[in-house]
Formats: C-alpha cells, sequence, structure tokens
C-alpha cells in the first residue's frame, strides 16, 4: 500500500464518514433472525424477494440486506479452506450471469477474508449495474446464522462497519430431539429433522437439505386460513399449495399419521421420489414437500413430530 498524502486523506475522509454514521441518531431492524442498526436519517423498505432495502435519500446510496439460520454455510476465517465455498458465492454474482438474470450485482472476483463479532465471512468488490456505482458485499456466518449486505455507493460503503458492528444474532440453534434427529424450533410450528441435514430457515418457512446429497430436501411452510381448519379442506389446501414447478398432477388422496388426517399428492419430479403432504390447525394451515428418496421414508416420522403452537 503506498503511504501518499492522498492516501491518508482518503482514509481521514472515509473515517470522517464512518464516524458520522455513528453519532447519528440510529433506528432498529429487527425480526426472528437478526437485528442491526442504521442512521435514523435513512429509509427502510423491503424488496420482492424479501430482501431488507435501505435507501440513503439523495445520494443515490443503499443497502440490501438479509439474515437466515443455516448451517449449510459456515465459514471458518481461514482463507484457504474458505477459499473454494467463498469463490463459489462470487461465481453466482459474475457479471455475465447477473445481466442475463436482468439482476444488478456485479462482482469482479475480488474479494478480502473478514471477521466481525465472532463471525467470520468475506467482503467482494463490484459495481451495481443500474448507475454504475461502486458497491461491496458483505457475507458472515456464524452460529448457525447467515447476515449478508450489500453495500452500494460511497455513503453506504462507508458505514460498512457501524451496520456490521451492530448485528446481532437472534432465533434459537435446534436443540437435540429423537435418535437420529434435531429439533426445529419456529414461532408457528415446531418439527424434528434428521441430523446430518442442514437446514435454510426464511419468512415463512423453512427448508432441511442433505448436503452429500442435495436431492434430499424437506421442505415445511405455513399459511393463514380465513375459517377455522377443518380435515375437509386438506384435499384443497394441498391441491392449491403444491408448486406447479414439480409437474406434478395435484391429486390429493386422504392419509393418517400418527393420529394426524392429512392429504397426500405423491409423484416424481426430477431428484427422484416426491411426497406433499397438507393438514392443520386452528387457523393455520401447513404444507410439507419431501423429495429425494431419503427424504421421502423419513416423512412419516417427521410429521408425526410437528406441533402448532
Amino acid at each position: 500500500m503506498q503511504k501518499t498524502v492522498s492516501l491518508l486523506i482518503a482514509i481521514l475522509l472515509a473515517l470522517s464518514c464512518m464516524g458520522s454514521a455513528l453519532a447519528e441518531d440510529t433506528k432498529e431492524y429487527r425480526d426472528e433472525v437478526y437485528s442491526f442498526r442504521y442512521p435514523a436519517s435513512w429509509s427502510q423498505g423491503i424488496a420482492s424477494n424479501g430482501d431488507i432495502v435501505l435507501e440513503i435519500p439523495g445520494t443515490g446510496s443503499g443497502v440490501l440486506t438479509f439474515a437466515i439460520i443455516t448451517d449449510l454455510f459456515d465459514f471458518t476465517g481461514d482463507p484457504e479452506a474458505d477459499a473454494p465455498k467463498i469463490e463459489s458465492l462470487i461465481a453466482q454474482y459474475s457479471e455475465d450471469v447477473q445481466r442475463a438474470a436482468g439482476k444488478n450485482t456485479a462482482l469482479n472476483g475480488k474479494y478480502k477474508v473478514i471477521e466481525s463479532g465472532g463471525m467470520h465471512g468475506f467482503r467482494a468488490y463490484g459495481t451495481w449495474l443500474d448507475g454504475n456505482r461502486d458497491l461491496i458485499m458483505v457475507v458472515l456466518t456464524g452460529n448457525r446464522h447467515m447476515v449478508s449486505f450489500v453495500l452500494i455507493g460511497k455513503q453506504a460503503i462507508a458505514a460498512e462497519q457501524a451496520l456490521i458492528n451492530s448485528v446481532e444474532l437472534l432465533g434459537t440453534a435446534p436443540d437435540n430431539s429423537t435418535t437420529g434427529f434435531l429439533r426445529w424450533e419456529g414461532t408457528r410450528f415446531a418439527m424434528d429433522y434428521p441430523e446430518h441435514y442442514g437446514l435454510m430457515e426464511m419468512n415463512g418457512g423453512v427448508a432441511f437439505i442433505n448436503p452429500s446429497d442435495t436431492n434430499c430436501i424437506i421442505m415445511a411452510r405455513t399459511y393463514n386460513l380465513d375459517v377455522e381448519y377443518d380435515d375437509a379442506y386438506a384435499a384443497a389446501i394441498a391441491a392449491n399449495a403444491l408448486p406447479k414447478s414439480t409437474g406434478v398432477e395435484p391429486n390429493p388422496v386422504m392419509v393418517q399419521i400418527g393420529g394426524r388426517n392429512a392429504a397426500v399428492i405423491e409423484g416424481s419430479v426430477s431428484s427422484g421420489p416426491m411426497a406433499f403432504y397438507a393438514f392443520g390447525s386452528g387457523r393455520t394451515a401447513m404444507a410439507v414437500m419431501f423429495t429425494g428418496e431419503e427424504a421421502v421414508s423419513m416423512a412419516d416420522a417427521v410429521i408425526r413430530s410437528i406441533e402448532f403452537k
């Protein structure tokens, strides 16, 4: 690094911007997974994909951020050990791919391994194609959480350290459950899942994936009902909730699992056999989809374990 006067001035200016962000009154964003603080003058919204959007009025700068509870991603802080995972994530945001997908995030492949608050991850560099502004992407993992910030424009980039220093990880890690399974606890339901599966928790539901065979997936989510649930609704719920992308005909039949009546749709998808269950309680309906031979074989045990809250 060249120790020139101009570089020192640039560093001082950056520190000055960061200091003002820290000194300004702040607001808190908080959900079930994480919280962080940001300047009170910024505005907050939400993107169509669920990312939190922060805009800095009058500057063209802003932030995209999200967090999930997952043990599918875990950085160690060892640059050599983490490199394959980091480079794989960055490759997903390459300029050609993003332009083709109509996205604005273009990373140039350069990154730096970082640590913050016991979390490990990386800072990647690139361009926001809408307006050709500089950006950095920060991804950190720790305590079964993954947190990401995309900082667009000079003022947002200057606030990086203040943002990530303010992050608080929320949510609970799974507890031990029956032999071979772990217990996942959500706000609306709890369930067991295979202990060798990783998890990814997001708004509205949770997915459990076998890292050794990613064809084997268990996905669960809930839906609000306008009326009290009745078993007579199960077939219609299953037919309406089944993802069309499966290509499976929505022909549900009623079954009983552990004293619970449920509608099930069975078929085959590209990853193997599939079973899609629907049932409910109170004003909550639930759908659980199993794909892959191993996951489907565990449907009985998993559904028996589900408890509504």
